[in-house]
């Protein structure tokens, strides 16, 4: 018996590491930096994030729609409150549309951004396909430095109904690769499609299947399908006097995904928009909500 399980250590190597759990926070929010803020960043909207991520102390953070100059003082904000482990290592960036020296964002150009408490491995960066407007759309994605099996990503999907499929598919194949790799990767991102969408019938997991979201061939769960207020759709992330979504309630697009298989618990929860900005401290700062989420994981290593 001992030489045969000499021969197995040495045909298949080493063994694979053990895997362990870790719960990790997500915060994500589509500030609508240029369309509700022109590019400023003395409106209020840097200090309604950074009090926000300040006060719920996440792991990791996702902005949508954040002009270069925005996506700087946020940096500023969270390295002064101590936010990151590392203050020069824990932002990234991707441009949507570049600084182009006219007004839209106040000449910087924008795009989406993921920060990290824990310092970050090398950027991954990809295009999803064109779909011929002024916004070429992006998938962000940066490991744990030190636990790279652990990834996370950010995107925002085009609103144009021709193109929302082909950007879809491209984005869940990137996460089909990670997690064959063996990684754990967690998604947050304004997806432009809400849960019941026949589009997202590929991402939510087969287990997925109420009156609010059914018909799933998936292998993901979006950290709200569990929510009560609506079982397999979620709460809102938008704000409104139509009920657009689900169970009575306004749309649903800001989504957090991770592979069933590597969950072991989640939860989320959106936050009514706050009237905290403008020139009067009065007003919306965004057509989004917060969405903040728990996911506890299994993780290679």
């Amino acid at each position: 018996m001992a030489a045969v399980l000499m021969s197995v250590v040495l045909m298949s190597g080493a063994p694979a590491p053990a895997a362990s759990s870790a719960t990790y926070q997500i915060w994500h929010w589509n500030i609508a930096g240029h369309a509700y803020h022109l590019g400023s960043t003395t409106n209020g909207i840097i200090q309604a994030m950074g009090r926000s991520i300040g006060g719920r102390n996440p792991d990791f953070v996702s902005v949508n729609e954040i002009c270069h100059n925005q996506y700087g003082a946020l940096i500023d904000y969270l390295q002064q409150i101590g936010w990151p482990q590392n203050a020069s290592n824990f932002a990234r960036y991707e441009p949507m549309r570049p600084a182009d020296g006219t007004s839209y964002c106040d000449g910087t150009g924008i795009g989406q951004a993921l920060f990290s408490r824990f310092p970050l491995g090398a950027t991954e960066r990809y295009t999803l396909p064109y779909d011929g407007s002024a916004l070429q759309r992006k998938l962000l994605c940066a490991p744990i430095a030190d636990k790279t099996s652990v990834k996370f990503c950010t995107t925002h999907v085009t609103f144009d109904r021709a193109y929302q499929a082909a950007q879809l598919t491209y984005v869940r194949k990137v996460l089909d690769r990670y997690h064959a790799q063996g990684n754990t990767a967690i998604i947050a991102g304004d997806f432009n499609v809400q849960p019941d969408d026949p589009l997202l019938d590929t991402w939510y997991d087969s287990s997925v299947d109420t009156a609010n979201n059914a018909h799933n061939s998936g292998s993901y769960h979006e950290l709200d399908d569990l929510d009560a207020t609506c079982p397999g759709w979620g709460e809102q992330t938008t704000e409104g006097s139509l009920p657009l979504g689900s169970c009575g309630q306004p749309r649903k697009v800001d989504l957090v995904f991770a592979a069933a298989d590597r969950l072991v618990s989640y939860s989320a929860d959106s936050q009514p928009i706050g009237h905290v900005c403008g020139a009067n401290r009065d007003k919306a700062c965004s057509d989004h909500r917060i969405l903040n989420a728990f996911a506890t994981v299994t993780v290679a290593g």
